[in-house]
């Protein structure tokens, strides 16, 4: 198929008020798409083998839904991406030919940058992705995202050690909960090439309580105040970056 016949494939989502809306892929905007409610709701019922449920996301400022743990781990590493700035789950439906199917399908997830720059996720057990109408629609699908100038990625799983870290950091992403004046001091310290035990003790010795000052540091590093190697175990000798530094270097 085409290019042009690529973007003619059909794309139906439901707006912020529920209402359902049907366009093309060439023609959907990225800005409707990331108020969009979920094209298809999570579904619980007795005896079923995937987990739903809800991730508050502090990108959104709102709940987003997930339908497996696998998903779930990506809303956790899309949510402390600085990249991403829109989180949409199950975004749309595509309907279209591929040869001589019709297939239909609703990615995962739908995430957007700053730039309205945009990928399409799919979730999927790394055993599952040589199954031959999983991969034929998954192709299918890029192929799609490609025609729009749109990135795809089929996402299996990250570094268990880099999932634990960033699901610890995310006790800090909601800042409204840290105590103010805590934060504000750890804001002061001079924190690059130290470690976090080090950092830490300075704030705690300026009088606040230990609980509040862990919380301050995990909003921190959450919110990329401090950065820290996450490959490694998170630790009092982990070393804080500078984040200027990093920004720049890309790392």
């Amino acid at each position: 198929m085409s290019a042009a016949d690529l973007l003619d494939v059909g794309l139906r989502f439901a707006d912020a008020s529920g209402e359902w809306v049907s366009t093309t892929l060439g023609e959907v905007g990225v800005e409707p798409l990331l108020t969009a409610a979920p094209a298809r709701g999570l579904r619980s019922r007795v005896g079923q083998r995937n987990y739903c449920g809800w991730h508050w996301s502090s990108t959104t400022g709102s709940h987003v839904g997930y339908e497996s743990l696998l998903e779930r781990d990506r809303l956790w590493m899309a949510d402390f991406d600085p990249w991403v700035h829109g989180i949409v789950s199950q975004p749309f439906w595509l309907t279209g030919r591929d040869g001589r199917e019709i297939r239909r399908h609703a990615p995962d997830f739908f995430f957007a940058g700053a730039e309205q720059e945009v990928v399409v996720v799919d979730v999927k057990p790394a055993d599952l992705l040589d199954k031959p109408e999983v991969a034929e629609v998954f192709a299918w699908t890029g192929r799609l995202c490609a025609a729009r100038g749109w990135r795809y990625e089929v996402w299996s799983g990250v570094d268990p050690t880099v999932l634990r870290n960033v699901r610890y950091v995310g006790a800090g992403r909601r800042r409204e909960f840290v105590p103010e004046a805590t934060l504000a001091a750890a804001m002061t310290v001079r924190a690059a090439g130290r470690v976090l035990g080090e950092v830490e003790a300075e704030v705690l010795a300026l009088g606040h309580d230990a609980k509040a000052v862990r919380l301050a540091a995990l909003a921190m590093i959450w919110h990329r105040d401090w950065v820290i190697d996450m490959t490694v175990p998170l630790s009092s000798g982990s070393v804080v970056r500078d984040a200027a530094r990093c920004e720049v270097s890309g790392v």
